[in-house]
């Protein structure tokens, strides 16, 4: 998913914290949010779809009939008419934007903290419950964990909260050990040196 930049998430906002509000009025919140991450994430997949919803060069009635056959029945009316009004402002371009702005306004509605984790390998379900643990007893939040494996890490896992990094995994620990292997051989030749000049 490519980053949204700050001009479209203004914008998203605008959509999101109206689409929350009916959301919340039909105690469908979280359901809401699970439809909008699928519909970015088809959207990813589907370039062709996410490039004509966008596109300035098809008519606004065009896009509705696709955003008809496309979703009705599919997800939610919530979600489907509130892509109708998007596509009536001609804002589908945004649709990324409303989506990160909407999970933005969820969280802090209910008091989550957005906590990034990568792992070499996906997390199974116990050292979630324990991470998820770990930090709501240290934060005072229920975590929201965004994932992402990295098999560059070897082991371990690097925990990223409220801009404070947590870097416990194998790969920094030999960097680590890299490093102080060659400051003391750099002190061992320094001191050899030393003494040969002696």
């Amino acid at each position: 998913m490519a980053k949204v930049d700050d001009r479209d998430l203004a914008v998203g906002r605008l959509y999101a914290e109206a689409m929350l509000g009916l959301a919340e009025e039909q105690g469908a919140s979280d359901a809401l949010l699970e439809e909008l991450r699928e519909l970015v994430d088809f959207l990813d997949q589907n370039p062709k779809v996410a490039h004509f919803l966008s596109s300035q060069m098809v008519d606004e009635a065009g896009r509705a009939r696709v955003i008809e056959d496309l979703f009705r029945g599919n997800a939610s009316d919530l979600l489907v008419d509130s892509l109708q009004v998007i596509n009536r402002k001609g804002r589908l371009g945004q649709l990324q934007a409303v989506a990160e702005s909407y999970r933005t306004a969820l969280r802090d509605l209910r008091g989550w903290i957005d906590v990034h984790v990568r792992t070499a390998v996906p997390m199974d379900g116990a050292l979630r419950t324990r991470l998820q643990d770990a930090m709501a007893a240290s934060t005072g939040k229920k975590p929201s964990l965004i994932e992402r494996v990295d098999p560059s890490l070897i082991g371990g896992l690097v925990v990223e909260v409220e801009g404070k990094k947590f870097d416990a995994s194998v790969a920094s620990r030999l960097q680590d050990l890299g490093e102080a292997l060659l400051a003391r051989a750099s002190r061992e030749v320094q001191r050899g040196g030393a003494y040969v000049a002696e």
